[in-house]
């Protein structure tokens, strides 16, 4: 009787089609669970390195995923600045192959940049730095979690080609 009563009372006000749907008043009332939390994925490359004019693999070779960018931040007088950075995300040194994983969790991005820099100096050739733009699309994401806050893993292979100084 009562829930009649409840029923009659929401299609007066205008709730018909709440008070008829599979959900409970008190789902109804009580509105969508709120969510806290910020997107994340997970990233990996495998980066290979290699010498431009032989081909051969490079050892010793530091590789970097980075993330550039533009911050705002307040000064002491209450104006805004803009500043660039960069972030490192993920370091690695390549091996005997010319091979490193870098692998990482950050906010969803499309465009990701990989630095290798050579560190050893003489020890296996001496190369200048080179970087490459790995752009990622919805389609590269594996095993994406519920309610969108988590994207998925990211997989993608990476060839640099170093350039002796």
């Amino acid at each position: 009787m009562k829930s009649k009563v409840v029923k009659w009372l929401l299609g007066v006000l205008g709730f018909s089609s709440m008070a008829t749907s599979c959900e409970t008043i008190e789902d109804i009332i009580r509105g969508p669970a709120a969510m806290y939390g910020c997107p994340s994925a997970d990233y990996v490359f495998n980066v290979e390195v290699e010498d431009l004019e032989s081909g051969n693999p490079i050892e010793g070779i530091r590789v970097s995923a980075i993330e550039r960018g533009v911050r705002d931040r307040w000064d002491e007088a209450g104006n805004i600045n803009s500043e660039p950075y960069i972030d490192t995300l993920a370091v690695g040194v390549t091996s005997a192959e010319g091979m490193v994983t870098l692998s990482h969790n950050s906010f969803p991005r499309d465009k990701h940049e990989i630095v290798a820099d050579d560190v050893d100096g003489e020890k296996n050739g001496d190369y200048a730095s080179a970087a490459v733009e790995v752009t990622v699309d919805s389609n590269d994401y594996k095993d994406e979690g519920e309610n969108g806050w988590y994207q998925g893993t990211a997989i993608n292979d990476v060839t640099l080609k170093l350039a002796k100084k």
